[in-house]
């Protein structure tokens, strides 16, 4: 019998322990039993999961998410997390329970996310929630594909922001993104500062946008949270702040946040913008579809990563409008 669960996250079992994957926090619905937590990735269910989590249980999370949330917390772009984090390595199998568990970097358009391969006493499974065709770190994926591959897993569980869209878009590409912020400095020439709201949770592409902008001789003037941020990723390149301006007279992008943006200014709003506050607040522009895959191309990763089976979980933090198989809606809760 097939068991819908009404939260939809992944659940690793054994009799020795249970294992929530990025599970989802609501009032509605308790979580399900667990001995510990997986969280691969960033999102706004991920948000919200970690607002309100009221436990003592151990957190999984790689090294550069667990970075990441450090940093935010302290220039005040996080809430203090009340989590009992710890680090899941990278290409190292930890035993958890009775189950072995080997993370794996992966790019899946924000910062510190992972696949995660999982060998049970019955079971190998994988899992990616989701991952970026078109992002910076394309040796990532292929890297956990292989590790898949070679593993001839039982279980591939996905999320389905990868499956193909009702209607097929043109998928915005890192490169890309930096082009979209060079049309907007050549179509906004003008004298009066321009603005830009932009995602903290990548300082990859916050630093890329800052070169390029510099290349179009409009650099960014950054919040002192996301100045602190940037410095303390890159702590040997200079970033122009409120304290730091240009020496020449020159156009200039004023990144603020939301709540400070400027009605009369021209602003350029991140592609891939993520925001601390989108859970709990209306009208935040909302992370656009990144990780979304043709149908061919998902066609050719299932051959080649070859399961017995393909399990497919509808996520929540996207629009609903995929291609999802309904063979691959199964169960969520797999026995190890």
């Amino acid at each position: 019998m097939v068991k819908y669960l009404p939260n939809n996250y992944l659940i690793l079992k054994t009799e020795q322990a249970q294992i929530l994957c990025d599970p989802i926090l609501n009032e509605r619905t308790p979580l399900e039993k667990h001995d510990f937590i997986i969280l691969t990735h960033l999102d706004f269910d991920t948000l919200d999961f970690m607002n309100n989590y009221r436990s003592s249980k151990p957190v999984y999370v790689s090294f550069e998410l667990l970075k990441l949330i450090q940093k935010l917390t302290k220039v005040n772009l996080l809430k203090p997390v009340q989590l009992n984090l710890k680090v899941l390595p990278y290409k190292y199998a930890v035993k958890i329970g009775n189950i072995s568990l080997t993370a794996f970097s992966n790019d899946d358009g924000q910062f510190g996310s992972m696949s995660i391969l999982a060998n049970g006493p019955h079971n190998t499974l994988g899992y990616c929630d989701s991952f970026y065709n078109h992002g910076n770190h394309k040796k990532r994926i292929k890297k956990w594909k292989k590790g898949f591959h070679e593993q001839n897993i039982d279980q591939l569980v996905l999320g389905s922001q990868i499956a193909p869209l009702n209607r097929p878009k043109n998928i915005l590409s890192e490169n890309g993104m930096q082009e979209m912020l060079t049309k907007f400095i050549s179509k906004h020439k003008t004298k009066q500062p321009l603005t830009a709201l932009l995602s903290p949770f990548d300082p990859e592409r916050l630093y890329r946008y800052d070169k390029t902008a510099k290349t179009n001789q409009t650099p960014i003037i950054w919040d002192k949270n996301y100045w602190q941020i940037l410095h303390s990723f890159y702590p040997f390149d200079d970033f122009f702040s409120v304290e730091r301006l240009p020496e020449k007279n020159t156009n200039i992008i004023i990144q603020m946040e939301q709540s400070q943006q400027l009605k009369n200014s021209d602003t350029f709003f991140d592609p891939a913008v993520l925001h601390p506050y989108a859970v709990s607040t209306e009208g935040l522009i909302h992370q656009k579809q990144l990780c979304t895959l043709s149908q061919s191309e998902l066609n050719e990763f299932i051959s080649y990563i070859n399961p017995q089976q393909v399990i497919m979980k509808k996520d929540h933090s996207s629009d609903q409008n995929h291609l999802v198989p309904t063979n691959w809606l199964k169960s969520l809760t797999i026995t190890m």
